[in-house]
């Protein structure tokens, strides 16, 4: 399946369109969310929606993640807080069905649909940021606020995790066997990986080193023939020379050098950080059914940072548990698939899906991503099922009927 051809219809066209206006996210309600909320009731109406048939834990777990929401605002401080966050994590979760959904519907293609919407937008709106950081063009107030890139989202530490994805995805289509261009993919690496850099997250920065280890690795241990293994290895010294000479141009300038010097050096928040997460620890300890949704701000010095802890201390025991198991198990269930899949083009999508999900578990220790969209989509991509071919599929009916 060329990349050309991935698109068939207007709803396709409109998948790809919505994940790529999820790079444009500085205003709220963002374009994204208002057009998965109007597409999701017309998608169902046209039965393009489907869930998978093992995604029943899934369900289970984000219902019960829900629910402790629900329960968790009986003893908040601040309901009108408590119910603006309970609402926005209820629309997270809209868009993570939505998701299942059209992977449930359309197996590995509705993976590539979502990610190749998702990298092009990414691309484009990184790439003007990057021309307005350099002068190029006048937006760089708005655009890399404080001299760190933040494109069209609020915050520069959600665009670096952002683009982890896309620069993963360009990746995979590097060693990809299908026939095409791979210049396209290659600048779309660069940018990507520019985007990153200039965001100055230490935290994305370390998310782009695993999921590029993890993928990579997935694609040399799993199910493969030789020629993709061989195409995987040659494209790993490439794709490393692309970066490396990118991100090497890069720190020769001199607002980059001071910039880098001054992130990768300890941060004044760092300590009140770790102080903040031993002291939601207890207050989680003490309080099963949480604290309340959004409450953290509002409780303690500064938010807890830990996605894990958040999930405890507002959400209570059962909601803990189920944000973290909805997580694992998605991360759990991309890995088997991306080890074990026999199915060329699954593998890849999901050794993508298994790698960037990695990062974002990794980063969940360290940051909030609850409110982050990407995570909630990679949790619904890692549950896209293999879809037999239709022939095979009515000489099985036929089989047994």
């Amino acid at each position: 399946m060329a990349e050309g051809k991935l698109i068939r219809d207007g709803f396709d066209a409109t998948v790809v369109v919505l994940m790529a206006l999820g790079a444009v996210v500085f205003i709220e309600p963002a374009p994204f969310d208002l057009l998965i909320i109007l597409l999701l009731p017309v998608a169902l109406l046209l039965r393009r929606l489907a869930i998978p048939s093992y995604g029943g834990f899934a369900l289970v777990v984000v219902t019960l993640f829900l629910l402790a929401n629900v329960v968790s605002l009986i003893p908040a401080r601040e309901i009108d807080v408590a119910l603006r966050f309970g609402a926005i994590t209820v629309y997270l979760v809209v868009a993570w069905v939505f998701t299942l959904g059209v992977a449930g519907k359309q197996g590995e293609r509705g993976t590539r649909l979502v990610m190749f919407g998702w990298t092009w937008g990414a691309v484009m709106t990184t790439a003007v940021a990057i021309a307005s950081y350099f002068g190029l063009l006048p937006f760089a107030e708005q655009l890399a606020y404080q001299g760190r890139l933040n494109a069209l989202f609020k915050d520069a530490n959600v665009l670096g995790a952002y683009l982890v994805a896309p620069a993963v995805w360009s990746a995979s289509r590097l060693v990809s066997l299908e026939r095409g261009s791979r210049l396209p993919w290659a600048l779309a690496l660069v940018v990507c990986g520019l985007g990153i850099l200039l965001s100055y997250s230490r935290g994305a920065w370390i998310s782009l080193s695993v999921a590029m280890l993890v993928f990579f690795g997935l694609r040399m241990v799993g199910y493969g023939s030789r020629r993709s293994r061989l195409m995987t290895l040659l494209a790993v010294p490439v794709a490393a020379v692309l970066l490396a000479v990118a991100l090497d141009r890069m720190v020769e300038i001199g607002v980059v050098q001071d910039m880098l010097e001054q992130r990768f050096g300890p941060q004044a928040y760092d300590v009140d950080r770790f102080a903040t997460q031993a002291e939601a620890i207890e207050v989680a300890a003490q309080r099963p059914f949480g604290i309340g949704p959004g409450q953290s701000e509002r409780t303690f010095t500064r938010a807890a940072h830990n996605t894990y802890i958040r999930g405890f201390v507002e959400n209570g025991y059962v909601g803990g548990l189920a944000l973290a198991g909805l997580m694992l198990s998605s991360l759990a269930v991309a890995l088997w698939v991306a080890l074990s899949s026999r199915e060329p083009r699954r593998q890849v999508a999901m050794a993508v899906v298994a790698a960037s999900l990695m990062a974002v578990c990794i980063e969940s220790v360290v940051i909030d991503t609850v409110h982050w969209r990407h995570m909630w989509i990679l949790a619904a991509l890692a549950w896209t099922p293999a879809l037999r071919p239709r022939a095979q599929t009515d000489a099985l009916s036929r089989a047994r009927s």
